[in-house]
């Protein structure tokens, strides 16, 4: 028992020294984010619905490719398979295949919305995702190989970092950038589709340069494959998104809340995802009850209550910065939130633990799995705080 008790504090210590501050700064940047969808929500409800339907599977598509990203380089990294340098040739190819694999989901999406009905302003919302998705891609590919590479060089578990900030820059840059375009595409046409046109270049100059072959997709149609199955069901998001933004937005805090919660839990469900795997791959887990990694995510879940009031406290102060505001602390969120978080982290781990010993590899199908998972479990979570606060 002494020596349980000594591990669980090594790794508490572990968890506030390392995991919660990158948890803190990826929710702060995701409150940057929810600020945008805050602000805005009105407007793309009214003038651009079909984004409502998309936006949840473009959030979760950042976390699914580019943690996944992250989780690949780290294990790579630890094998000794890659270079702890960005000049590696393999940190650009990557970066090629993940704009790539970014791209195709979204599209799909877009055209089961429009087949849904969500025709208003169709083609401008295509145009609209496509040079956002690039744009986003090729910033956050940069940051992900830096942020696990800096950690790893600077003797820090990439794992316990890396996911957390990979999927909150996601969401700080998918909803602003969005709103970009739509403004610049209001403000300015030939400016929007001279902009389409050069980041549609540097795609396909970046795949030129990267001299990215079929038979390295073809080595990824895993992930291809699970990232556009889970871009599909994160059509369940969209559309519970598009029914209920109302109640959201008349929730106050919520509105400008959502995507911080849905970072945070795909945040910890990442964690854990990404440290059992690299665990499995050192063959440091013997079975599914091991002590460790049942530790990690106890030590994780200590974490929480942390998280739970900041989110209440940072959408108190942007609701009273942005609308002048004065919502009440939703204890309902900060009682409920730690226990979501949890039982988070345990699937997370079931489902890596599980497909590891399916020989699948857990960096290509669990992350993407847990963090589209996620986004579905936190807008169910975020409609039912919402309507025990506003009721209906």
């Amino acid at each position: 028992m002494p020596v349980i008790v000594q591990d669980l504090k090594g790794k508490v210590k572990n968890a506030y020294r390392v995991s919660l501050p990158s948890l803190v700064v990826s929710l702060i940047i995701g409150f940057f984010g929810g600020t945008f969808l805050g602000t805005y929500l009105d407007k793309i409800n009214r003038d651009y619905p079909g984004l409502l339907v998309i936006l949840p599977g473009m959030m979760g598509l950042r976390g699914n490719v580019f943690s996944s990203m992250a989780s690949r380089f780290s294990t790579m990294l630890y094998l000794g398979d890659l270079e702890p340098s960005l000049r590696d040739k393999k940190v650009l190819k990557n970066i090629a295949i993940a704009m790539l694999l970014s791209l195709i989901p979204v599209t799909i999406l877009w055209a089961i919305g429009v087949l849904r009905g969500i025709r208003y302003h169709a083609l401008e919302i295509l145009l609209v995702v496509v040079s956002s998705t690039i744009l986003v891609s090729f910033i956050l590919g940069y940051f992900t190989a830096f942020v696990t590479i800096f950690a790893f060089k600077k003797e820090i578990d990439p794992d316990s970092i890396a996911s957390p900030l990979v999927a909150s820059m996601g969401d700080l840059l998918t909803i602003p950038a969005l709103i970009a375009f739509i403004l610049l595409l209001e403000r300015s046409k030939e400016i929007f589709w001279g902009s389409n046109l050069v980041l549609i270049v540097l795609l396909l100059f970046l795949i030129g340069i990267s001299r990215v072959r079929k038979a390295e997709l073809l080595e990824l149609r895993e992930l291809f494959t699970i990232i556009t199955a889970l871009a599909l069901l994160s059509l369940i998001s969209g559309f519970t998104l598009q029914r209920f933004s109302g109640l959201i937005q008349a929730s106050i805090i919520l509105g400008f809340a959502y995507p911080s919660i849905l970072s945070s839990f795909g945040n910890y469900g990442s964690i854990i995802a990404a440290k059992t795997s690299t665990a499995l791959h050192l063959g440091e887990i013997d079975g599914y009850f091991s002590r460790e990694p049942f530790l990690e995510i106890v030590s994780l879940f200590l974490t929480t209550p942390i998280i739970g009031l900041l989110i209440n406290a940072f959408g108190i102060l942007i609701a009273y910065l942005i609308l002048g505001v004065e919502p009440r602390v939703i204890y309902e969120l900060v009682l409920s939130y730690p226990f979501m978080a949890l039982f988070i982290m345990l699937y997370s781990y079931t489902i890596s633990y599980f497909l590891f010993q399916k020989n699948i590899d857990p960096d290509n199908v669990a992350i993407p799995l847990i963090s589209n998972n996620s986004d579905i479990f936190g807008t169910i979570y975020v409609i039912l705080i919402a309507k025990l606060i506003v009721g209906g």
